[in-house]
Formats: structure tokens, sequence, C-alpha cells
């Protein structure tokens, strides 16, 4: 009779055992199983990067090869000046489109209706702020902008400033017009209610035709009938997901063709 306990005994550890092992395996398989998720979900995000990128790219390559031709087709004409003051109608419904399950959709922006912040002098830049605050701040506001590009100022802000790269000369132009809130001495509150009459893009001149009246007040530089640059913004993303990559890249036109000046990137 006393082998019986030991013998139950014995089932009683195998138990146990069996019983860990099962835990132990479940413990496993479920690593596995999140680890495969993550790795999938890593994978997902990378070919939605990728797609992105390379439709907001499609964008970018679509709209200045439709500009082009249309500025060849018009060379000469006076239809040219109508084609490129009315940029919104430019790439004829072209705007959007599909590349497979990538989609990417275009904004073009005439820069030249805009007052160019590296350009401008204190007086131009004092005048436009003057529409948005009152007069006292609108020329210490200016007078900030003009130092701070000079090179002026706290020399540590440019260091501090992720708009604006380090070991540039003295002076040191805007790459973005969210610098501006950076900006010492530049209210916040300035810098967003006169951002969309701004540019950093331009090249000193502005286009009388599409360039508001606020923006035409301030002109100090040399005045057009067309713009003299088009910034062009394309965005592509993958169909079901939420990642998209914004493309920002500044065309000169010059005769019939557009030449790059600019190029920056981004994710949304």
């Amino acid at each position: 009779m006393s082998g019986r306990p030991a013998m139950a005994a014995r089932s009683g550890a195998a138990l146990m055992v069996v019983l860990w092992l099962i835990v132990a395996l479940g413990t496993i398989s479920s690593g596995v199983l999140l680890s495969t998720r993550t790795a999938t979900a890593a994978a997902a995000n990378y070919r939605a990067g990728v797609a992105g990128r390379f439709s907001a790219e499609s964008g970018i390559t679509l709209a200045v090869a439709t500009l082009e031709n249309s500025l060849r087709a018009l060379s000469g004409s006076t239809a040219r000046q109508d084609y490129l003051n009315h940029l919104d109608l430019a790439l004829g419904g072209s705007e959007r489109g599909a590349l497979g399950d990538a989609r990417f959709a275009i904004a073009l922006i005439d820069v030249s209706a805009r007052l160019d912040v590296n350009n401008a002098n204190a007086t131009a830049l004092a005048t436009l702020f003057s529409f948005f605050t009152d007069a006292i701040e609108a020329e210490q506001a200016a007078a900030a902008v003009v130092a701070f590009i000079a090179g002026g100022g706290d020399a540590g802000v440019a260091a501090a400033d992720p708009a604006i790269p380090r070991g540039l000369p003295a002076s040191r132009p805007l790459r973005s017009l969210d610098a501006l809130a950076r900006v010492p001495g530049f209210p916040r509150t300035l810098a967003e209610r006169a951002s969309p009459y701004l540019t950093v893009d331009g090249d000193g001149t502005i286009n009388r035709v599409t360039a508001s009246d606020t923006v035409r007040a301030a002109a100090a530089g040399e005045l057009r009938d067309e713009p003299s640059r088009i910034l062009i913004v394309s965005r592509g993303w993958l169909q079901g997901q939420p990642a998209t990559h914004e493309i920002q890249a500044v065309y000169a036109i010059s005769g019939d063709e557009l030449v790059l000046v600019r190029w920056r990137e981004r994710e949304l």
C-alpha cells in the first residue's frame, strides 16, 4: 500500500511540471505573437512612409512638368501672365492623384504675393506689422527681425533656433516663418497674425497683380506683373494610413523653365 502515495506524489509532481510547461509555452507564444505584431506594424509604418514620400515627390514632378509645358505653350503670349497669376487653376484638375494605393495632393503658392522677411527693410516690415498691432510695437518688431537677420542682437539665439543652421556668417536669414516667434523682441501673437502675408522664400520682388492691399502697402522692392517664384506644396500618403509626407519645393521662373531654389521635407 505504501507504493500508492509515492505514485500519487510522482503523478502530482508530473502534473505540476506539465502545468508549468503550458504556462511557459503560453508566455513564449504570447511574446512571439507580440513581437510579430510589432514587426508587422513597423513594416506597415515603413511602407506607408516610403509610399508617402514617393507620392509626394511624384506630385512635385507632375506640377513642375505641367507648369513648364504650359509656359512653353504660352511663351510670348499675353495669356502667360494670366496663367501665372491664377495658380489655383494652373494644374488643370491634376491637383490630386493616385499611384496604386498611394495618394498625393498639390497646392501652388505665388511667393511673390507675399513680403519676403529676409529681403525687406525695417520700414517695409514695420508698415506691414502695423496692420496687426500698434505703431510702436510694429517698429520694435521690425527692428528685432532686421537685427537678427543681419547678425546683431543676442549671438546665442542662432544656435538655439533649430530653423537656423549653425555656422552661418553675420547674415542669418530665416529658413521658416516659425522662426519669427523665436526672434528676441518679436511678439508671438504678431507672428501668427502676420505670417499669411510673409514668406522666407522670395527674392524681394512683389507681384502687384496677386499681392493683397496689405502687402502692396508695405512693398519696397521691385513690382512685377507675374510671380518670380512659385512654392509647390505636395503631400503624399498611403490610403488607410495616417502618416503624411510633405515636400515644399520653391522654384524660380526662368523663361519657360523652373529652377529649384529650395527643398524642404517633413512628416505630418
